[in-house]
């Protein structure tokens, strides 16, 4: 499975759970905001986003540059 298919998967199945919610102040898990989300969901597919920057949607193009995820 690449990345990005791991990354959904993780996404979709923290979204049909209902023990987690939308909260952008404790956004870390449980409750994620919509960055938060995206960025967890690739560190879970060990994509190390967080360590290349990646904090919140104003960071967040350059970290997925960084590794490779997007095109500058």
């Amino acid at each position: 499975m690449s990345a990005i298919e791991s990354a959904c998967t993780w996404a979709v199945g923290i979204a049909n759970d209902n023990s987690h919610g939308y909260d952008q102040i404790h956004r870390q898990g449980p409750d994620y905001d919509c960055s938060s989300l995206v960025i967890n969901a690739y560190e879970q597919a060990g994509v190390k986003v967080k360590e290349a920057g990646a904090t919140y949607t104003g960071n967040m193009r350059a970290a997925f540059v960084k590794c490779g995820l997007l095109s500058t």
